[in-house]
C-alpha cells in the first residue's frame, strides 16, 4: 500500500517550505500552510516566484515548531513567524496572534480571481521584505476563520475553492494557495519524469520544484491521475480527501529552489507527455501541463509521515469540472 513519504508546510506563499513529521488538517489546508502572502503595497495583488524568483531563498520558521503539530496558539503568547534571507543582516520576527486580525489593519488582498481582505502584519515586516525584494510590498495574513458557519464565498475574509471543481454538496475553502488547500505528489511520477530528463541529458529535479504538501511513496507512476478519493492514516485517526483536479504547472517549477536560478525544465519535458493534449483531457486547457494533484479534505484530523495512503475511489473518466467555471 502507498504511504505518506514526505510532508511539507509552506507558511508564506512562495517562500521555502518546512518539512514536518506530522501536520494538522484544517478546512483551508495544513495548519499555517500559505497563511501569509506578500502583496504589492499599492494594489494588494499577490506576488510569487513567478515575478520574484528570489522568494525561493527566503527561509521560514514558526516558533515554537510545535505550532505546526497543533500546539495551541493561546498557550504560546510569544509565538512568531521568523524569516531569513540572503543579504539581510537581521531576521524578521512577526508575532503570531491567536486571532489573525487582533489589533491589525485590514487591507485588500488579491490572489488570482479572489479579491478579499487580509490582516496587515505591520510596517516592520513591510520594510524588511521591501528591502529584500527591492519593491514596496506588504505582508498579509489570512484573516478568515476556517470552517466558520456560512459560505466562504459570502465572507470577504474567506476564500472559496472554485465551485466548478468542488465536490458536490460542499463549499471548501483555501487560504493563499493558488487554488486548492492541499497538493499531493507521487514520488514514482517524479522518478519517471527524472528518467525522461536523464534521457535528454538533463539533471534530475528534486520534489521541491513542485511544492507539494503530501508526497506519496510506494505507488506506480502517474497513478494519482485516477484516484478520486483517498484516506491518509488508518482507522479512526485517518483523514479522508477528495482528489478534485490535476495541478497544471507554471514557471515556478523551472526555478532552482536552492539558487533561484531559472531554467526550461521540467516544463519542456512535461509538454511531451503531460500536456492536456497528450493526455486526451479535453476539458482542460490544451496548453496546460500537469504534475501532482489538488485535494480537499472531508474532515479535520492529523496526518503523519509514514501513514498508509488508501485509495478509496477511482475517477470514472478524464478530469472535468462539475459545472462550467464562473
Amino acid at each position: 500500500m502507498p504511504t505518506l513519504a514526505e510532508l511539507y508546510v509552506y507558511p508564506v506563499k512562495s517562500c521555502r517550505g518546512i518539512p514536518v513529521e506530522s501536520a494538522v488538517v484544517t478546512p483551508t489546508g495544513l495548519a499555517f500552510d500559505r497563511n501569509w502572502v506578500i502583496v504589492r503595497a499599492e494594489t494588494g495583488k499577490f506576488l510569487t516566484q513567478r515575478q520574484l524568483p528570489k522568494l525561493a531563498l527566503v527561509e521560514v520558521e514558526l516558533v515554537p515548531g510545535a505550532l505546526l503539530q497543533g500546539a495551541d496558539l493561546a498557550a504560546n503568547p510569544d509565538a512568531k513567524l521568523v524569516l531569513r534571507a540572503p543579504g539581510m543582516p537581521e531576521e524578521l520576527q512577526v508575532p503570531i496572534t491567536a486571532s489573525p486580525v487582533a489589533g491589525k489593519k485590514i487591507i485588500p488582498v488579491t490572489v488570482w480571481e479572489w479579491s478579499g481582505l487580509g490582516a496587515d502584519e505591520g510596517d516592520a515586516a513591510a520594510a524588511w521584505l521591501s528591502t529584500y525584494l527591492g519593491i514596496p510590498v506588504r505582508l498579509a495574513r489570512y484573516a478568515g476563520q476556517a470552517g466558520a458557519p456560512g459560505a466562504p464565498a459570502d465572507d470577504p475574509e474567506r476564500r472559496a475553492v472554485s465551485p466548478a471543481w468542488a465536490p458536490a454538496g460542499s463549499e471548501p475553502e483555501t487560504a493563499f494557495s493558488d487554488g486548492f488547500p492541499f497538493l499531493l505528489a507521487n514520488a514514482a511520477s517524479l522518478d519517471d519524469l527524472n528518467s525522461q530528463l536523464a534521457a535528454k541529458g538533463e539533471a534530475a529535479l528534486p520534489i521541491n520544484r513542485f511544492r507539494p504538501n503530501f508526497v506519496v511513496g510506494g505507488a506506480q507512476p502517474w497513478q494519482e491521475d485516477a484516484w478520486a478519493g483517498l484516506r491518509i492514516g488508518s482507522g479512526e485517526g485517518g483523514v479522508a480527501f477528495d482528489n478534485v483536479k490535476p495541478c497544471d504547472r507554471c514557471k515556478v517549477t523551472t526555478i532552482n529552489q536552492a539558487t533561484a536560478e531559472e531554467g526550461l525544465e521540467p516544463l519542456a519535458t512535461l509538454r511531451d507527455r503531460r500536456s492536456a493534449r497528450a493526455l486526451g483531457w479535453e476539458a482542460m486547457p490544451k496548453g496546460a501541463v500537469f504534475f501532482a494533484t489538488n485535494l480537499v479534505a472531508r474532515e479535520r484530523g492529523v496526518v503523519r509521515r509514514g501513514d498508509a495512503v488508501e485509495v478509496t475511489a477511482l475517477h470514472e473518466g478524464p478530469p472535468a469540472p462539475r459545472s462550467p467555471p464562473q
